[in-house]
């Protein structure tokens, strides 16, 4: 802070790279944070999801915040009770390529697929459904996107082209994380309803327009590095609790 209380700090979202996104399930859903604990482990013996996956941490006896990870060395798979609400959250850790419009569109692609396996795993003992009308986006990196105004402009462009794909077309409400204290957030919501496999199958339409050469060429998912790539240690901590 300035001596006249002004934060000095200029958002520089351009290059942000540690960003969560997460959904939420529907009322209608029956899950508990103990029932995806084998569902995490069984990911892991049959490499289920995108990153180099590595271990399952249970926080579930906690109130609020991270119930269950699934640690990769890109990014950590978490179900999340932030604020209340439960959902599965994907929060990266390690760069991706590409501007932050491609990278948005990565991450989308990275969380949506994570749920569909869980809307579809028959070894969950409730139905299961995810919201296809409303996500969040959190950036644990408070140096280049600290939580003020004036980084939700500089993320919009961005941000709103990421859902315009999600809805097809269809005008989002954003809202703000408002603590000063948090890390900067917004928490997005269509009046659409649409299920995981709808907005998944926009997000690889999106991907495909933008980068037609992708099918043209064998490659390993978005962001995965291989195992030389992963050598150094990743410990299971919370998601968001990294260094910011």
């Amino acid at each position: 802070m300035t001596a006249g209380g002004a934060d000095p700090r200029t958002p520089d979202v351009a290059n942000l790279q540690r960003i969560a996104l997460k959904i939420f399930l529907d009322d209608e859903s029956v899950l508990e944070p103990s029932d995806v604990i084998p569902v995490f482990h069984r990911w892991i013996q049959t490499q289920a999801v995108d990153g180099l996956l590595i271990d399952v941490a249970d926080y579930s006896h906690m109130a609020t915040g991270p119930c269950v990870l699934l640690v990769a060395h890109e990014g950590h798979y978490v179900l999340d009770r932030a604020g209340g609400r439960l959902g599965l959250q994907y929060a990266r850790r390690q760069p991706l390529d590409g501007a932050l419009p491609d990278r948005l569109v990565a991450l989308g692609r990275i969380l949506l697929r994570a749920g569909q396996l869980l809307e579809t795993d028959t070894s969950l003992p409730g139905p299961v459904r995810f919201r296809g009308h409303e996500i969040e986006c959190i950036a644990n990196d408070r140096l280049l996107a600290p939580n003020r105004a004036e980084t939700l402009t500089a993320f919009r462009p961005a941000l709103d082209g990421f859902l315009t794909t999600l809805s097809a077309g269809a005008s989002w409400t954003l809202t703000r994380e408002a603590d000063p204290r948090a890390r900067f957030g917004v928490l997005a919501h269509t009046p659409g309803v649409a299920t995981l496999d709808t907005i998944a199958a926009r997000l690889r339409q999106r991907h495909a327009s933008d980068h037609p050469d992708d099918g043209r060429r064998s490659s390993a998912p978005p962001g995965r590095a291989t195992r030389a790539e992963a050598s150094a240690p990743v410990s299971p901590a919370p998601a968001g609790s990294g260094s910011e």
